[in-house]
């Protein structure tokens, strides 16, 4: 069944200035294409009335529904309720319940509203309004050509509410929902052109949507399958997928599933085991141990910006060869009391570390009940990027351990 289409609307200058981060359209998403909708387009458009129109005829003719935020607000660059009665033709008529309810919101703060937002209860005829019980603004909801258009307030907390209290029942009675089933394979340490090349290797039927979300070290791929598609089906082609990208993959998961980063995954794992940790960083920066903090299974953390001053602190002399130096540091990292020790050694310049264009390998040396275990790394990037990077793969390195990954080298 071909599910309907969605589009979202944010209003404000202060979203296409880059002011603010538009965070209601990405919510919005998740919530509707976990309903059954297909959201074809995310738009934003500044304090312009005559753009506002064109796109909400543009709108009208191309989506099945239509959620817009922001500009309900009471002042002159709030301009949604005008744009609609230009776009559609309803004037727009005070509507005394919404007004009421604008003036109850500042008796409960013990003020008198201000006449400026008597605006706010100005809705086109013929409308639906849509109460806001969290603030002064009240939304408002009507059909134009194909299309249900519903407006709320661009203040987060009082859109998800009323989203939450009017416009997800309303949607279900309008329309036929099958809501699609999203798959999510977590990687780490693979890009995304990378995963691509691997996935190419299978055939995905048509009718499966592939998607990526790239997030540095940690990339996730997407297998949005169609409501009428089986378990069995599912299960199989998500294996097939995991299969040709391999051992990169550290969790399989749904959408909106909390604590599927490479962290947590490793955290449960050290849980499960009753096992503690204790990390020495270098490139980190603390990065490691910020992740780490308020664990039961975390015993604490040393943070040396270079390699050679590590050394130093446990008491071993510095050396280029970085094997050598993880050999010799791997016996101090026993003594730390924790059943698991990590620690990263690489030395690099300062510059090198900022340098977008320099790579630094990265010996990850892991002390461990059965013995001593290496992985070295190439990373890249800025200095940013760099430091994510080196956290997920410390991480990683003590995944492959729990899991019996491919990868690490006995010392």
């Amino acid at each position: 069944m071909q599910r309907p289409v969605a589009e979202i609307f944010s209003q404000g200058d202060e979203i296409v200035t880059g002011e603010i981060t538009d965070t209601n359209s990405a919510w919005l998403s998740r919530k509707l294409t976990a309903l059954g909708f297909d959201v074809a387009r995310h738009t934003a458009v500044g304090d312009r009335l005559e753009a506002l129109v064109d796109l909400l005829r543009e709108i009208a003719g191309r989506a099945d529904l239509c959620i817009c935020t922001g500009g309900l607000g009471p002042t002159c660059d709030d301009l949604t309720a005008e744009a609609v009665s230009q776009a559609f033709g309803p004037p727009l008529e005070l509507d005394e319940d919404a007004l009421a309810q604008v003036e109850s919101y500042f008796m409960r703060f013990g003020r008198a509203m201000p006449d400026i937002n008597r605006k706010q209860a100005l809705l086109p005829r013929g409308s639906e309004r849509l109460d806001n019980l969290w603030g002064t603004a009240p939304g408002f909801a009507l059909t134009a050509g194909r299309c249900r258009f519903v407006f709320m307030p661009g203040v987060p907390g009082e859109m998800k509410a009323m989203f939450r209290r009017w416009i997800k029942p309303d949607l279900h009675r309008r329309f036929r929902l099958c809501p699609a089933r999203l798959v999510v394979l977590n990687t780490v340490g693979m890009g995304e052109s990378s995963l691509q090349e691997r996935l190419d290797r299978i055939a995905l039927p048509p009718e499966v949507k592939l998607g990526f979300r790239a997030g540095g070290p940690e990339n996730q791929v997407k297998l949005l399958f169609p409501a009428d598609f089986s378990e069995t089906e599912i299960n199989d082609i998500a294996k097939r997928a995991a299969d040709a990208i391999g051992d990169a993959v550290f969790a399989i998961g749904g959408s909106g599933e909390a604590e599927n980063d490479i962290a947590s995954v490793v955290g449960h794992e050290l849980a499960a085991r009753r096992s503690t940790l204790y990390v020495a960083e270098t490139l980190s920066g603390g990065k490691l141990a910020n992740r780490c903090a308020g664990e039961p299974w975390f015993r604490g953390a040393v943070v040396i910006p270079d390699s050679a001053g590590l050394c130093r602190y446990f008491g071993v002399e510095p050396s280029d060869d970085l094997a050598r130096a993880a050999a010799w540091i791997a016996p101090r990292l026993r003594e730390q009391g924790a059943d698991h020790a990590l620690a990263q050694i690489a030395y690099y310049a300062r510059d090198k570390l900022h340098d977008e264009t320099a790579t630094i390998e990265v010996h990850f040396i892991l002390a461990a009940p059965d013995g001593v275990w290496r992985q070295t790394r190439t990373i890249g990037g800025g200095t940013a990027r760099k430091q994510s990077t080196v956290t997920a793969l410390s991480f990683d390195l003590l995944r492959r351990y729990f899991q019996k990954k491919p990868g690490l080298h006995a010392l």
